[in-house]
């Protein structure tokens, strides 16, 4: 069932002519999240729209920027640091941020917690699980932040140092593999090592989702993992995969909310 979700643009027709009015912005949906039994849902360019599980709009937001969830709470990264507590509001101002989850602040080049500094190189995805924070990276491979250690694992321990999506499945780390010219690839890392790697065809991995069931959204279609193979469901660009469990699949399919 394909779900279309109002979106600020606003048109006036003319003898069969679409014109785009002064208020016109470009409201594909890009990314977004769910946080406590609401949808948060970004825009290209117009902003934020918050709804409900019914997805009747609630709440519109014009802000950008990447959204964290950090001990039980939602937070946006933009020009400063929101916090959401039924709005958005400024939580700190830090600059150049990409993400904050359970104290760290990342940037694209570092990692800052309480007074340690890490130094990493062009971060691309992040998850904390287990007091580690995992951190994908756009050609250096993962690095692991354990009790304020950090290790570093790249090919030879990883089958590419290309990682574009991590996720959790049945407490197995999964890590989705895309780089120019080679063939994407997901792999099951368990205690510092890759257990096993599937092979994608050149579609580029974009976002992974995990409950009791493990899902894979690419350039080019979205996958599932059952009986030890991942098989495709939908075809598209899939952007972003919000919620995902045995019964129910939500996510951002060509810039609309598709439900599953």
């Amino acid at each position: 069932m394909l779900l279309l979700i109002l979106s600020c643009q606003k048109y006036q027709k003319e003898d069969k002519i679409v014109v785009k009015n002064k208020d016109f912005c470009d409201s594909s949906f890009i990314d977004g999240v769910y946080y406590k039994s609401k949808f948060f849902i970004l825009t290209l360019s117009c902003g934020i729209f918050e709804y409900d599980e019914n997805f009747k709009k609630l709440k519109f937001y014009k802000l950008k920027g990447y959204f964290s969830i950090s001990d039980d709470s939602l937070f946006l990264i933009s020009d400063k640091i929101y916090l959401y507590n039924d709005s958005f509001l400024p939580f700190r101002e830090i600059n150049n941020l990409i993400g904050y989850v359970n104290g760290f602040y990342i940037f694209r080049d570092k990692i800052i917690f309480l007074e340690d500094t890490f130094k990493i190189e062009d971060v691309e995805v992040f998850k904390f699980y287990k007091d580690k924070l995992f951190i994908g990276t756009n050609g250096y491979g993962l690095y692991v932040i354990d009790n304020r250690k950090i290790r570093h694992f790249i090919v030879g321990n990883l089958p590419s140092n290309f990682v574009k999506a991590i996720s959790i499945y049945k407490d197995t780390i999964i890590l989705g593999f895309s780089e120019p010219f080679s063939k994407s690839k997901i792999g099951f890392f368990y205690n510092d090592k890759i257990l096993k790697v599937y092979e994608f065809s050149d579609d580029y991995i974009i976002d992974i989702c995990s409950d009791n069931s493990l899902y894979v959204g690419t350039s080019n279609g979205l996958f599932k993992y059952e009986n030890s193979e991942f098989r495709k469901i939908e075809e598209g660009y899939i952007s972003k995969i919000l919620f995902c469990s045995e019964n129910n699949l939500i996510f951002i399919s060509n810039g609309r909310l598709k439900k599953m």
